[in-house]
């Protein structure tokens, strides 16, 4: 495996998957993250040239813009980045897409799709047939109920439980969530 990015997140994903063949790709880091080699850039990554058959790249930085723009630089260059799915639980009929984050103790319930681009922070919880329509970004130990649409580049604050739709490019926080601007 072949995780792009060396910070807290990469240390997360070393120990959730406990492997011995993990390498690691990251413009500012070298070295070793646990027993795990630092062996490149992502310009080094781009010039392997990896395909799914040799290698599963998973993308493993948890800042959403700078994620975002490794990822696009890889799709440049036809590399398959998949999501990072650290989840205590994913039912088997959620739909993920591209470019998602979804870190240790998140919980994705029955019939919800992930969007593009989003990431689930620790510990939150997403109830059965949500949508997250993409570029979202959920703090850790929020809650979002059964049934819910959050737009596109909402983002939903720690903590917070959300029991309303939410509206592209608002930013909600508090229990119950309300909204304090737009993003």
């Amino acid at each position: 495996m072949i995780l792009i990015g060396a910070g807290g997140c990469c240390r997360d994903t070393v120990s959730f998957f406990n492997a011995k063949n993990i390498v690691i790709f990251d413009d500012n880091k070298t070295g070793f993250i646990e027993h795990c080699p630092i062996i490149g850039t992502i310009d080094d990554l781009i010039r392997m040239r990896p395909t799914d058959d040799v290698f599963n790249c998973v993308g493993s930085v948890g800042d959403n813009r700078v994620r975002n723009r490794i990822y696009e630089k890889l799709k440049a260059a036809d590399i398959k980045v998949r999501p990072l799915l650290l989840c205590t639980f994913i039912s088997l009929n959620a739909k993920i897409g591209e470019n998602v984050l979804a870190n240790i103790g998140s919980q994705i319930h029955h019939d919800c799709v992930i969007g593009d681009n989003s990431v689930i922070s620790p510990g939150v919880i997403i109830c059965g047939n949500v949508t997250l329509e993409g570029n979202n970004f959920v703090g850790a130990g929020a809650v979002i109920i059964q049934g819910l649409t959050i737009g596109a580049n909402a983002i939903v604050g720690a903590g917070s439980v959300v029991i309303h739709d939410v509206p592209p490019n608002a930013v909600m926080v508090g229990n119950p969530a309300k909204f304090i601007k737009w993003n």
